[in-house]
């Protein structure tokens, strides 16, 4: 009875994870949700206790979640950025770049001949990452906590697969901005000054309407603290600040920041340090290929259940570099 019931609810869309969430975080349940998190409680509960999954539900939980919340899921910062899509795990991919206007206009007498010039229609071919994580739930957990258990390393798995996403998308396109040209302005004295921000929204603003900064909440602080910047603050754009101490936009500019205490297992901050990135429009394209693969293996010689997470593969392609610029804080 108890399979039939765990299998049924494995079915409702979102509503599982959404549960995990709350009680990973101790959020309050409603009644529907006490009854699916206690079902789910009595069923880790017995796998801890019998040291059996033959049906690989765990496994299946997991699959079924990462695959809803991250593949098929928007990110509002990232499908800002780029054109997101997904395709088969053995697909090739190869991405096509609006060329430069590289035709030379010479000037020549009527009816007579001058160099030849060309256009790149070259395509561009792709950065592929592929990620994994494998890691173990005790039996011991499993019967203390429960389906807590399960929620939790189900919330980090996904949490670390994000975090590895973004950090891969943007070290990318640090990479693809090389220094000395227009593209990346340097900020000295250890902080971001006025007159970088105003040169990174002036390269914006001329390529779209529609542009946003990237950074960490540190230098979104030190954007509304620049000398001579709260001349250009409403005053509604100063209470948020007084509140929240951010500001959301500059000089049209939106600004999305995010936390610099938030970090991966490794220490790395989402994105490189020290940076403001500026995108103004769409910067190239992110692909997810084929599908998340769980694996599951019962180790009852050490009381544990062994789980793989595998096959988290995308394809990144900068199409249109032009349309990013970063500022580099130096000093």
């Amino acid at each position: 009875m108890l399979k039939t019931e765990i299998a049924e609810l494995m079915q409702k869309d979102g509503v599982v994870f959404d549960v995990a969430e709350k009680v990973h975080y101790r959020q309050n349940l409603n009644t529907e949700e006490q009854e699916i998190s206690e079902a789910f409680d009595a069923w880790a509960r017995e796998i801890g206790r019998t040291g059996n999954d033959s049906d690989r539900e765990i496994a299946a939980f997991v699959q079924r979640t990462l695959q809803e919340e991250i593949y098929n899921a928007p990110d509002e910062l990232l499908d800002l950025i780029l054109d997101r899509g997904s395709v088969g795990e053995f697909d090739y991919l190869e991405y096509s770049k609006t060329p430069k206007n590289t035709l030379v206009a010479h000037e020549a007498a009527k009816g007579g001949t001058v160099d030849r010039s060309w256009i790149d229609f070259a395509p561009l071919k792709p950065v592929t990452r592929n990620r994994q994580i494998e890691t173990d739930i005790s039996y011991v957990d499993l019967r203390k906590n429960g389906f807590k258990s399960v929620a939790q390393m189900t919330t980090y798995a996904k949490e670390a697969l994000q975090n590895a996403l973004f950090y891969d998308v943007f070290s990318t396109i640090d990479a693809a901005l090389i220094p000395g040209g227009e593209q990346v302005i340097t900020s000295g004295g250890g902080t971001v000054t006025l007159s970088a921000m105003d040169e990174l929204s002036l390269y914006l603003l001329d390529r779209s309407s529609d542009s946003v900064a990237v950074t960490t909440n540190k230098y979104a602080k030190g954007i509304a603290r620049m000398t001579g910047y709260s001349e250009f603050m409403s005053d509604a754009m100063k209470n948020d600040f007084n509140r929240y101490g951010l500001v959301k936009f500059f000089d049209g500019v939106k600004i999305a920041s995010l936390s610099g205490a938030a970090k991966g297992a490794k220490g790395e901050l989402f994105i490189p340090d020290q940076r403001i990135y500026g995108v103004a429009g769409k910067v190239g394209s992110l692909d997810m290929k084929g599908q998340i693969n769980v694996y599951e293996d019962m180790d009852n010689s050490n009381e544990k259940v062994i789980i793989r997470v595998k096959d988290f593969t995308y394809t990144l392609g900068l199409t249109n570099i032009e349309n990013v610029a970063k500022i580099v804080i130096t000093g």
